[in-house]
């Protein structure tokens, strides 16, 4: 069991033993206190907290021990091992890298768990065999949490109508004036806000206007635009609605009870949430008050993903081993939990967990947590776990040095934390503990509200296409449902196997109307679909169309493609309603539910909800589907090749080289991929298996690696008065690293590009504390100097990347070296 999941300042598992060891009667418990490297010899020393004789009671043998790690010498050989006292002596079969290593001890070769007696805090340490390097640098490595950027927000620039003109304008005097908070029609700036919008909409309508339906770039009705982009193979979407993580927080009288979620094939009926509106209580005593507060106001959500509450899940908290001054840090996929015997824990994988800062970092107060640290993540593995009715496990998990009772959790790295969650902290000489928690009681919400009852509607026939327009005269549009796409790539409303964060990513050209029409007669259920181009004759299908003033058609088949509604008979419709960006509600908006119990005590969205998207505007289809049209999807010329493959997101450039092999042609394709990941055999086959289906007939394909050139470059540096020499290229070191951001990143050079000498001296010089730089060496590395220095550039070929990791233990890419002196010092 490995512990680093937490990062932590002043850790105190030595005193916990040695405590336990006092206790009546005493408890032995050993573990590793630190470790010893003997220079010169592949030997290891151990020193643990107790005598080995007490603890464990099998004595340890070279099987109990692993080294694992390194890049030039991998996981050395424990050849034995000898006991003296608190001492274990590790003979190896060789002497580390540079890099570092971790030894564990285990029950057996290949085993996860440590010997019986060892505690599972300190059966491992980190550790380095060239930690008797000379360095100036400090050897201790800083891992503070680092608060997050705020999120700058979008502004749309392609809005087309006077409410988006009228918001637009009054949002922007908002960011410009933070204290001006004036709605009345009458003051200055709204009507000037207005008059701009209202001008602004006259322009588009005129626009519009003098247009046709003929054509795409004429056409004013939105059916008729979105029929001439269906064409294209374009979608003209009709917007999005929201989604939001709702958190419950219940008394021990609701353990147990439900809360539905909406039907998986209609979007509708799910458990009704509201907004805060204020004299309401937490639990709303009727559909028929519910919809007074949205007509009021208030924005509707329901449920899409089934809740069952437990008192237990309302406030978890974190599990840091006996250790200090801890935070959980950004990448982080594991955490422990306590758990109370009072009140089991009830968590199975599947599970939605809310991870959250409950109190501000400088002070420790609750009022000043960071709103933004909080994420949602869905668990992939509980120990101990639930069973499936939700009966805790009989045998509680506990630490075995202070017996407290534990649950180990684990989500999915596509959830992985992204920021540092600081659990606690040393703060004006106290320490505050639980400064971050967690809640089970979780569930995914979209944005609407389903009807209470039905519409009753009769085919109005039009040409050879029946059509109904429902007469809903609600201001709130029809809902439009994004979907996700699962792992057996079918459309689905949630991924419950995929990670949490899945759940937000939805595109806007995958959508779903949230509706139910039936025959009345017969009680036929129609399916919607996007279009009725492949429906049989007698399929039951429609198609619904919306028009620009957000009024709904739905067209039924002729016959031929999907199947007409008898002109007598009935049909009813229920319509859920609510979409686009009025969905996107700040955090800690949604405060009500309809349910049939007591004992919701409150309830909050801890994330804003997002993904409300209005409808597409007309403008903006006109110009990108012809463009969509005109999208190259063959493969013909190398460059054809070497673009298709650029529209992988791993790709950050590709070149294309096309040669006569014996028998055919064959398409080399070079890729250069984002990052630092190389071109492995699984890269190799998918990015194949892309292109396979633009690929000339007759053309093979392969996929190469770049030839990545490593450089050798020195420079004399000094420092400015006042500075530490050490400190000054410490940071050179950082600004020309491997670092995102840093010179040499991997994707700051691609094919073909040149390292100019003059940039390498404008960074060098951009550092704090660099009065004067001298270039000493600038060429590539292992060959003689071919005039780099004079030219100022070191050239590359056209499928040469230039490369610089100045790793210890890989020489071979790329080596940098910095010679930094005091004002005065030798030049």
């Amino acid at each position: 069991m490995s512990t680093q999941q937490y990062l932590c300042q002043n850790p105190r598992r030595v005193a916990a033993l040695r405590a336990a060891a006092q206790e009546l009667p005493p408890r032995w418990f050993n573990g590793i206190e630190y470790l010893e490297v003997i220079h010169g010899q592949p030997r290891l020393v151990l020193h643990f907290v107790h005598d080995l004789a007490k603890a464990p009671s099998a004595p340890l043998t070279a099987g109990n021990v692993e080294v694992r790690g390194g890049q030039r010498v991998r996981d050395p050989r424990v050849l034995e091992v000898s006991v003296s006292g608190k001492q274990l002596t590790v003979e190896l079969d060789a002497s580390g890298d540079f890099s570092r290593y971790q030894l564990r001890l285990v029950a057996s070769a290949g085993a996860d768990q440590p010997p019986d007696g060892i505690d599972p805090a300190l059966a491992q340490i980190t550790f380095g065999f060239k930690v008797d390097c000379p360095s100036d640098f400090d050897c201790r490595e800083a891992s503070p949490c680092r608060p997050e950027a705020r999120p700058i927000p979008d502004i749309d620039y392609l809005v087309r109508d006077y409410p988006s003109f009228r918001r637009l304008a009054l949002d922007r005097l908002s960011v410009l004036m933070p204290d001006w908070r004036e709605r009345n029609p009458a003051d200055l700036l709204v009507t000037l806000g207005e008059a701009l919008a209202w001008r602004a909409d006259e322009i588009a309508y005129f626009q519009d206007a003098v247009a046709t339906e003929a054509y795409l770039g004429t056409a004013r009705q939105r059916i008729s635009v979105k029929r001439h982009t269906r064409l294209l193979d374009y979608t003209l979407h009709e917007g999005r609605n929201a989604r939001a993580w709702v958190a419950f927080e219940i008394a021990a009288t609701a353990d147990g009870r439900q809360l539905a979620a909406c039907d998986a094939a209609t979007g509708l009926d799910g458990t009704l949430l509201l907004t805060q509106a204020a004299g309401t209580g937490r639990r709303l005593a009727s559909r028929t008050q519910a919809g007074e507060l949205v007509a009021a106001g208030s924005q509707p959500f329901e449920l899409l993903t089934p809740l069952t509450l437990y008192s237990a899940h309302n406030d978890l908290r974190f599990y840091t081993w006996s250790d200090e001054a801890c935070c959980l840090p950004r990448g982080a996929t594991r955490a422990f939990l306590r758990d109370n015997m009072a009140r089991r824990l009830r968590l199975r994988a599947g599970d939605l967990l809310l991870l959250e800062a409950r109190a501000g970092t400088s002070n420790g107060l609750p009022q000043d947590a960071d709103p933004l640290q909080r994420h949602v993540v869905r668990l992939t593995h509980v120990d101990p776990e639930a069973d499936a009715s939700r009966t805790p496990a009989p045998t509680p998990r506990r630490d075995p040095v202070t017996r407290q009772p534990i649950v180990e959790v684990q989500w999915a790295a596509g959830d992985a934390l992204p920021f540092d969650l600081c659990l606690s902290k040393v703060i004006g000489g106290t320490l505050v503990q639980d400064m971050a928690g967690a809640c089970a009681n979780v569930a995914l919400a979209d944005h609407g509200m389903s009807p209470a009852g039905t519409q009753k509607l009769l085919p109005v026939p039009g040409g050879r296409v029946p059509r109904l327009r429902p007469a809903n005269e609600s201001p709130r549009p029809l809902t439009r449902q994004g979907l996700v796409r699962d792992a057996h790539d079918q459309w689905t409303l949630v991924d419950a196997a995929a990670p949490a964060t899945a759940a937000l990513r939805r595109e806007l050209a995958e959508q779903r109307e949230a509706l139910r029409v039936t025959s009345d007669g017969d009680g036929r259920i129609w399916t919607v679909q996007r279009d009725l181009l492949g429906s049989a004759g007698q399929a039951a299908d429609f198609v619904v169309e919306t028009e620009a003033d957000g009024s709904v058609l739905l067209r039924f088949g002729d016959g031929i493609n999907g199947r007409s509604p008898g002109t007598l008979d009935t049909l009813s419709v229920r319509m859920r309603e609510g979409n686009g960006s009025a969905g996107n509600v700040g955090a800690d908006a949604i405060a009500h539910v309809l349910c049939d119990f007591d004992g919701i005590t409150r309830v909050r969205n801890p994330l804003a909800a997002s993904g409300g998207a209005e409808p597409l505007a007309l403008a903006r289809a006109r110009m990108e589907a012809p463009q969509a049209f005109r999208r190259q999807e063959r493969a013909v010329t190398p460059e054809d090749y070497a673009a298709i493959a650029m529209r992988d997101a791993r790709v950050q450039r590709a070149v294309a080289t096309r040669r006569w092999t014996g028998s055919w042609h064959t398409i080399f394709i070079t890729v250069d991929r984002r990052g630092d990941a190389g071109v492995d055999p699984d890269f190799e086959d998918s990015i194949s298996t892309f292109i396979d289906r633009f690929r000339l007939a007759g053309h093979d394909v392969e996929i190469d690696a770049p030839a990545y050139v490593a450089l050798d470059l020195a420079l004399h540096v000094c420092a400015k008065p006042g500075y530490f020499t050490a400190d000054v290229e410490q940071r050179l070191l950082q600004v020309f690293g491997t670092a995102p951001g840093g010179f040499f990143h991997p994707d700051q050079f691609s094919f073909g590009e040149p390292v100019y000498l003059s940039a390498v001296v404008a960074t060098a010089m951009a550092v704090p504390g660099v009065a004067l730089v001298q270039p000493q060496r600038f060429q590539r590395l292992g060959r003689a100097a071919a005039g780099e220095m004079a030219a100022g550039r070191i050239g590359m070929a056209r499928l040469e990347i230039a490369r610089l990791d100045n790793d210890r233990n890989a020489p071979q890419n790329g080596k940098l070296a910095f010679e930094v002196h005091a004002m005065g010092g030798r030049p």
